[in-house]
């Protein structure tokens, strides 16, 4: 009985003491919890580890208004914990009112807990909460292919790929937007998308769109993305956006219907019928005509056709994927495998034997590259093993003859091996602290790309700071004064963390812990005192910045920045056409329209390398003609000699950090060079710098160096302003210049889009 009677006391306490919890549950939300928040992450649920990703906050008040800012708190590529802020993050609500943030930040882990913070002005934090499930979405690896469809919820973009076995990862993963509520407003929020296809079936998308969101489709593909374009029956409301017609390769006629089928038909060599299509008629005055077709008045006009548009890739179609001809065709998935066959490269054996590296992307090459610095020594076997050699060799045979044998007084030995013990440690500590400076170093890479057809300058830099002493560090970067005699007022660069796919040291997928004891840090404005002169942007405004990084004795960090700005660059400066009857050789010329000398140019069109002087003054023009004899590039960028009659490539050693040029020009042109084939490696993570794509599309590309950097980067040690020593810093120009056709081309190919403008 007195069991019983306990056991119904311990059931009783367990049942108050339940009842209890829940009623400070239900309690807490009003009495705590003023504020409250709903998330939704990525596109469409989906996001990539490693790019900067999309992040919806729907906030609400309680009955008090609140002045608050919204704070991210994620982790790093390393797994140390960041906090993303922003001015634009900032919370205004009055009692019982609601609003909604877009804000993007990079997640280098993709199964850390994700926090969204609210916090007052007073620095209180009203609310602090971390993501469910439900609203982190899915996260997909860095380097895994990822088709994002803009249109109807019928694009069925799956059917274009194989699905996964036994719980793998399909051969690209999809996901497809219906609605403008679902499209962000920043380019940097489409980071990781492989291939975008947009179709113009969804009319009320069309028109509910804003322009903020189309000028992010627009600047996405300008930057180095790939598009699927496809124009049919409500292609006119999408034209209505000029920020979306800009991309259109020609001026727009009319949508026409009962177009002929039977081109498309052959083209995937189907055996099923095809329905007369309805498509959009536009002229192509720039890129390639794929396919053709006709309408029923017997009009040709194309019905596939590839262009450059910046630095991007656009396939235009004069038909919807989703329209009900294409719906109810049967061989739809073919026309798919048709579209995503070459956005990508295919895994091969040869780069997973690369796993001795630690990384199998041309990103984890680079990042080994910035992080060997000149003053830096890094000690190996070789050197320990004469250290340890010279410390045997005093304390055994020396010790021995000079003092048991010479001396005669064994236990001297005693004091001897104190010595010699002492003067190791100080040989080693004064060997160290030679070899490990204390003074921060940063190496930078730089890559500038200006672009006559969108008249645009963006600017990528990817640096590794040394820190030499332990402490939490702050970085600034600004550009320098007018970079080009051309540009308008330079725009404010964000500098965010660098990683690099893979399960390396320091990879996104690494299970090293590499955080232990590194303090959280914060990347966003700050108000800072500049007073240089040299700085275009600098002032005691704040300033955007990576500040409290922890960086342990002799450690790097490696980060990254980004900017972009219009110029204006004369068109008169252009006259590059191609010779009449090839299509691969250039004529005309062409002038340096910046105010800084170019230097070890070479000139990249078409499958040919143009070698340039070393030195392209300002204002110099350089000339060509059918006579000037170019290089294969894929010759030039495999460094092929003829040796016993026969061409033998240079190889390429995926371990080698010494080679900052060449690595350049293959990340640039990885494709030309043969790819993965030839490095061993492939070009995942910075895809959008490859521009092997758009020199085959009317677009020729000048890559060369400039003498100086355009960005200084300024820091602190433990809030100390502190000067850091000059490491490798080189600067690479990227001039993407249009090439007019030959005039029997030109009296083919239509008007011209007034969007665009003309082509000189």
């Amino acid at each position: 009985m007195v069991s019983i009677r306990i056991l119904g006391l311990i059931v009783t306490f367990i049942a108050s003491a339940v009842a209890n919890g829940l009623l400070l549950n239900a309690q807490s939300p009003t009495e705590s919890n003023a504020v409250q928040f709903q998330a939704e992450m990525g596109l469409g649920g989906f996001w990539k580890v490693g790019y900067a990703t999309r992040l919806v906050v729907d906030v609400k008040s309680g009955p008090k208004s609140i002045d608050a800012q919204l704070e991210i708190q994620t982790y790093d590529g390393e797994g140390v914990p960041v906090v993303y802020q922003s001015d634009s993050w900032r919370l205004n609500l009055s009692a019982n009112s609601s609003t909604r943030i877009e804000t993007e930040a990079k997640h280098g882990r993709g199964n850390r807990p994700i926090v969204v913070r609210i916090v007052a002005t007073d620095g209180t934090v009203l609310l602090e909460r971390a993501l469910t499930n439900e609203e982190r979405g899915t996260a997909l690896p860095a380097t895994q292919p990822w088709v994002v469809g803009i249109g109807s919820d019928k694009l069925g973009l799956a059917q274009g790929g194989m699905k996964s076995t036994r719980g793998a990862l399909p051969e690209h993963s999809t996901v497809e937007l219906t609605s403008p509520s679902q499209l962000p407003s920043s380019a940097n929020c489409y980071g990781g998308v492989d291939l975008l296809v947009y179709s113009s079936r969804n009319k009320d998308l069309n028109e509910r769109i804003k322009p903020e969101q189309a000028t992010a489709v627009r600047d996405w593909i300008a930057q180095g993305g790939r598009c699927i374009l496809t124009l049919g029956e409500n292609s006119e409301s999408w034209l209505q956006r000029p920020e979306l017609a800009a991309m259109l390769p020609g001026e727009f006629k009319e949508v026409s219907r009962d177009c002929e089928p039977g081109p498309l038909e052959s083209y995937l060599g189907s055996q099923s019928r095809l329905s007369n299509l309805t498509c959009c008629i536009f002229n192509v005055s720039s890129g390639t005509v794929d396919l053709e077709s006709k309408t029923k008045n017997r009009v040709r006009f194309p019905l596939i056709a590839r262009c450059a548009y910046g630095a991007g890739k656009l396939t235009v179609a004069a038909f919807e994927l989703d329209s009900m001809e294409i719906l109810d065709w049967e061989s739809r998935p073919s026309l798919l495998k048709n579209f995503l066959n070459e956005q990508w490269e295919k895994k091969d054996i040869l780069t997973e034997k690369r796993v001795y590296l630690g990384y199998d992307d041309l990103s984890g090459q680079l990042n080994s590259t910035l992080d060997r610095f000149p003053l830096l020594t890094l000690g190996n076997l070789t050197s320990l093993a004469i250290l340890a050699g010279l410390f045997c060799l005093v304390i055994g045979p020396f010790d021995y003859f000079a003092i048991s044998r010479g001396w005669r007084k064994p236990r001297g030995t005693w004091i001897t091996l104190l010595i010699c013990s002492v003067g190791c440690c100080a040989l080693i500590t004064g060997v160290a602290s030679r070899w490990k400076p204390r003074l921060p170093t940063i190496n930078s890479v730089e890559f500038l790309e200006m672009d006559y057809q969108t008249q645009t300058l963006r600017g990528r830099s990817f640096a590794h700071c040394y820190g030499g002493e332990r402490g939490a560090f702050d970085f600034f970067v600004h550009r320098r004064a007018k970079p080009a005699a051309t540009s308008k007022p330079a725009t404010k660069v964000q500098l965010d963390w660098f990683g690099q796919p893979g399960r390396g040291l320091g990879g996104f997928e690494s299970t090293v812990a590499t955080d232990r004891g590194m303090p959280v840090y914060r990347i966003g404005f700050e108000a800072v005192e500049l007073s240089d002169e040299k700085l275009s942007d600098a002032s005691s405004e704040k300033s955007f910045g990576i500040r409290g990084v922890g960086i342990p004795a002799a450690g790097t960090k490696a980060m990254c920045a980004t900017w972009q700005e219009s110029v204006e660059l004369a068109r008169e400066t252009n006259s590059l056409s191609m010779v009449s009857g090839y299509i691969d050789l250039l004529e005309g010329s062409f002038e340096n329209p910046l105010d800084v000398d170019l230097l070890n140019g070479v000139l990249i069109y078409c499958g040919r390398a143009y070698a340039l002087d070393t030195r392209i003054r300002v204002g110099q023009r350089v000339a060509f003609s059918s006579s000037t004899g170019p290089k294969d590039i894929t010759r030039r960028l495999q460094r092929r000699q003829s040796v016993g009659g026969e061409e033998r490539s240079t190889p390429w050693n995926p371990g080698d950090a010494e080679k900052m040029d060449r690595l350049m020009e293959l990340i640039s042109f990885h494709e030309s060079s043969g790819g993965s084939k030839y490095t061993g490696l492939y070009n995942r993570y910075l895809s959008d710098l490859d521009c092997s794509d758009i020199i085959r599309l009317d677009r020729a590309i000048l890559i060369c160096e400039l003498k100086d950097p355009s960005l200084t980067w300024t820091m602190r040690r433990n809030a100390v302003p502190i000067q850091a020593s000059d490491g490798q810093r080189k600067t690479f120009l990227r001039l993407i210049i249009p090439v007019s056709k030959s005039k029997a081309a030109v009296a083919t190919s239509g008007t011209v889009n007034p969007a665009i403008g003309t082509i000189p």
